[in-house]
């Protein structure tokens, strides 16, 4: 299974995902590099940023994932 592939179904199952998170699934720190190639083969994926401790990164998540749930 792609990287890409291991982040999609992360993200159809709701979870949201941060630098980190990526790493763990794919053990690649290219996250946003995975992120572009998604968004460019059509997937709709929403950036929000966050800051913890100081640091500031990206957290991305699938269009419709929550807002199915609203």
């Amino acid at each position: 299974m792609s990287q890409c592939s291991r982040l999609l179904e992360a993200m159809r199952q709701g979870e949201v995902i941060t630098p980190l998170r990526a790493f763990q699934i794919t053990g690649s720190l290219a996250c946003h590099s995975r992120i572009a190639e998604l968004r460019a083969s059509g997937h709709e994926i929403v950036k929000e940023m966050r800051c913890e401790n100081g640091k500031r990164f990206g957290a991305y998540r699938l269009v419709g994932q929550l807002d199915l749930l609203e």
